[in-house]
């Protein structure tokens, strides 16, 4: 697969890591999305694009980087790949359970339990909705680290890498951008369109994650091993 396909295919996978989806389900059920969900963006945007560009150039200066390949990239492709699969099969598990867990037994689990960092960004207003940007975006999912190594190795300039790392990224935090848009040219439409996809996402969005989690971490495993016997 071509270096630059790879990384829009990676960048659009990134987009369904779980902690983006539960952050913009959340989101979407207050009064205030659009004030939440830029926070959010900003402090998510950016710790990924300065972690991004620090990476990236640490990986090219290197040693193991700057010459042959052949055991680096199927290391990599294969640790991603298992660990995507793992991810994969945790989030179907907790699927599985969620939905054979009764109202009852999860409103008491709610309120014995301290909420998680992404309940308490929505709940808190924007500085805890900026700090959670930052905080659980320093490993925003597997895919990107992939991602990065792509770039680091891709012939181009250093400014193309650093452009290369901001849309990579922008991409990745899609589902957290198009709401902000639509609420800004169209709030009436689009609260009553959020509604209907908060209510979709709630209800299949671990699945639609641990698929494409499982997709696309299956071929980085296959690439992984091919590359280990070539």
């Amino acid at each position: 697969m071509p270096v630059w396909l790879e990384l829009l295919v990676l960048a659009i996978a990134s987009m369904f890591w779980p902690t983006l989806i539960v952050i913009v389900v959340l989101a979407l059920r207050v009064s205030h999305p659009v004030k939440i969900l830029i926070w959010f963006l900003a402090g998510g945007l950016l710790t990924t694009v300065a972690v991004g560009i620090a990476v990236v150039f640490a990986l090219q200066g290197a040693s193991f980087m700057s010459g042959s390949t052949s055991t680096v990239d199927p290391v990599i492709y294969l640790t991603v790949g298992l660990l995507s699969l793992l991810a994969a099969f945790a989030l179907l598990r907790t699927t599985g359970k969620a939905a054979a867990t009764s109202p009852r037994q999860s409103d008491a689990a709610s309120k014995s339990n301290k909420p998680p960092l992404t309940e308490r960004a929505v709940a808190h207003g924007a500085p805890v909705a900026f700090v959670a940007g930052v905080v659980l975006n320093i490993v925003p999912g597997t895919f990107p680290i992939v991602a990065l190594k792509d770039i680091a190795q891709v012939g181009a300039s250093n400014a193309a890498k650093v452009v290369t790392i901001i849309v990579f990224y922008v991409i990745m935090f899609a589902f957290v951008e198009v709401p902000i848009v639509a609420y800004l040219f169209a709030p009436e439409r689009t609260t009553t369109a959020a509604n209907d996809f908060n209510a979709w996402l709630k209800r299949n969005g671990r699945r639609v994650a641990a698929y494409v989690l499982g997709g696309v971490g299956l071929y980085l495993t296959v690439r992984g091993i091919v590359g280990l016997f070539d």
